[in-house]
């Protein structure tokens, strides 16, 4: 497994690793849950990082374990309750439906989305070619990564405030407002032919859905995909009962992250889950009997060695084989979610820890992991 990132260790003693609570299997470890230990003590190593959650389904068997403490000095370790927000990884979500609606019959990828919007947008197109279903799912769409476009900016000097900028941006920014700046972009080059990562064309996704099946993006989700696979922990809008088992998320010099603000549909980021669901997530991408899950893995862009399908990112290697993975970082957590079908392996790793190298770590684990199984 290709990893670019690299991460420092320093003695692990000092942190002393607090082991799961919800070990379903016998006393003796097997050699899954071994990895899933050495992994975690690397990663606990990191004085940045308090927590990790991991699950591992392999050939039919689920292995989840969870260690250290969610907030410094509390002593509460993660739990099979304990709810994570999965940002970017909400993405594959939104390929799913759309995969859903093209099984269905309700849309097809070389539509122009515009045929699925109300208003007019007679500016989504570049020297008569418009953006495509095709191309919002493989971010060529040429959208921008962030509406509003002020956000964008933030990142041009980055600094340790970065999280609360967008946050006091994004708290106040509507689907509406969102409608009238998306009238307002100008498209630069021809639709498909360069990769530029948006959550504002997974936002205008999770729209078009809402328009063909006259449903709400969130039910939808749980229609579609929660309740279908049994999902009761997972989505943009969680119960109330619930929302006490959503985890404190940090980011620079431990301070205390915001949650996300969602005031769009939460297709780009929006979507929250536990680890056991991320499994039954897991188990579905690996079912070569579901349609709309073999569907979302298609290959829809392809340039040289970069493929994409339905929002995922597809790779390949002699190991593994084709496999699917992505990245979700917010505000105040990260994980790693791959899905291996060669092996019938998929791995997710959380932690509520968000840094800038934190990612990088989160993959050195799952090289870790991968390498051991």
């Amino acid at each position: 497994m290709k990893t670019i990132f690299f991460i420092f260790f320093i003695n692990f003693s000092v942190l002393g690793c607090i082991y799961s609570q919800n070990n379903k299997h016998t006393p003796e470890r097997n050699p899954i849950e071994l990895s899933m230990d050495k992994n975690a003590e690397s990663l606990l190593s990191d004085p940045t990082i308090n927590a990790i959650s991991m699950g591992v389904y392999k050939d039919g068997e689920i292995y989840i374990n969870h260690y250290g403490e969610l907030d410094k000095g509390q002593g509460n370790t993660p739990t099979d309750e304990t709810i994570y927000e999965i940002a970017s990884v909400s993405k594959t979500f939104a390929g799913t439906l759309v995969a859903q609606a093209e099984l269905d019959g309700k849309l097809n990828l070389e539509d122009d989305i515009r045929k699925y919007l109300k208003e007019d947008f007679s500016n989504l197109e570049y020297e008569g070619n418009p953006i495509r279903i095709k191309h919002l799912i493989t971010h060529t769409s040429r959208l921008p990564k962030f509406l509003p476009i002020t956000i964008n900016k933030l990142f041009e000097n980055p600094n340790d405030s970065l999280a609360f900028k967008i946050y006091q941006i994004e708290k106040d920014y509507n689907r509406d407002k969102f409608i009238i700046d998306l009238q307002s972009i100008t498209i630069d080059t021809i639709p498909g032919t360069k990769f530029d990562y948006s959550n504002a064309d997974t936002e205008l996704a999770a729209y078009i859905l809402e328009n063909i099946y006259k449903k709400p993006y969130y039910q939808l989700i749980r229609e579609e995909i929660c309740n279908k696979i049994g999902m009761t922990s997972t989505g943009t809008v969680i119960p109330d009962d619930l929302k006490i088992n959503l985890t404190n998320g940090y980011t620079v010099n431990d301070v205390l992250a915001p949650n996300m603000a969602h005031q769009l549909w939460g297709a780009g980021g929006g979507i929250m889950s536990t680890i056991p669901d991320m499994i039954k997530y897991i188990k579905f991408q690996l079912d070569n009997n579901n349609e709309t899950a073999v569907k979302s893995h298609q290959v829809v862009y392809e340039n040289g060695e970069e493929k994409i399908g339905y929002y995922w990112p597809i790779s390949n290697d002699e190991n593994n084989g084709t496999y699917f993975s992505h990245h979700g970082g917010a505000f105040g957590t990260q994980n790693l979610l791959f899905v291996i079908p060669k092996k019938n392996i998929g791995v997710i790793i959380f932690t509520n820890q968000s840094l800038p190298e934190t990612a990088g770590k989160l993959y050195k684990v799952m090289d870790g992991i991968l390498k051991d199984l």
